[in-house]
């Protein structure tokens, strides 16, 4: 779907190289946004993404941090501007379950790079950005995940507290940044077709997941996508402060 308004716009997509990040990275770019593409360990497929958007005449470059440290964080929204020359939207798409399991079998260990990935990297990003996208009167897109509402079944309660938290990070923001022009939304994906979803979850489990929707299948991430570049898009110039779940019902 084309959304007017996009091209020439400069999008920062973290965890830009694979399932949702990759759907996103490449509907930014088919809309003429100029597009960063964010990895930390997937750099090659970061690079290959880059090249498939160049190969559909697109623009887009490769950026690398660890987006659990401040200073990478702001170094990688320098590198932004440096590169670009201004930021108009933000995704803050990078997170990872990491592993299931059971609330006892949460070290601190478990919990502080759960917290660092899915929690800490947007908080600090979103942060870095605000001034550049004040001055462009931009606005962030947060991932969430819809187990924010299901009680972080099967074993992913560590998970779910970590997104739970961008939700209320995503209402403050719309309230805290609406009067400098941000506006801040989240999407909260359900059970999606992604090599991560693949990783962690096995056949029947993803059959007992698809089973409880009302649409009982997987989702897949272009339809995730398709809402993410919706709401970063003047079509949705009067949304902020909100939380859509694109989980099947």
């Amino acid at each position: 779907m084309k959304h007017e308004g996009l091209a020439g716009k400069v999008v920062l997509v973290t965890g830009g190289s694979s399932g949702i990040g990759r759907a996103v990275s490449i509907g930014f770019a088919a809309q003429g946004a100029r597009v960063a593409v964010h990895a930390f360990r997937g750099i090659s497929r970061a690079e290959a993404v880059v090249a498939d958007i160049r190969a559909a005449n697109g623009c887009a470059e490769v950026f690398t941090a660890d987006l659990s440290r401040a200073a990478a964080a702001d170094r990688l929204i320098s590198q932004v501007l440096q590169t670009f020359g201004r930021l108009d939207v933000l995704v803050n798409n990078a997170g990872d379950p990491l592993r299931r399991a059971a609330f006892t079998e949460v070290d601190e260990d478990l919990l502080d790079r759960t917290l660092a990935v899915n929690f800490k990297g947007p908080f600090l990003l979103c942060r870095r950005a605000v001034e550049p996208l004040a001055e462009t009167g931009g606005n962030i897109v947060n991932l969430s995940t819809a187990l924010t509402r299901r009680a972080g079944a099967g074993g992913n309660l560590h998970y779910a507290c970590a997104k739970a938290a961008i939700n209320t990070l995503t209402a403050g923001l719309a309230v805290e940044l609406g009067a400098r022009g941000i506006r801040v939304n989240c999407v909260a994906p359900g059970v999606i077709d992604t090599e991560l979803q693949q990783r962690l979850s096995d056949a029947d489990r993803l059959k007992i997941s698809t089973g409880r929707q009302i649409i009982k299948r997987l989702g897949t991430p272009q339809e995730v996508a398709e809402m993410i570049v919706f709401l970063a898009s003047p079509a949705a110039s009067f949304i902020t402060g909100q939380i859509i779940y694109v989980d099947g019902g």
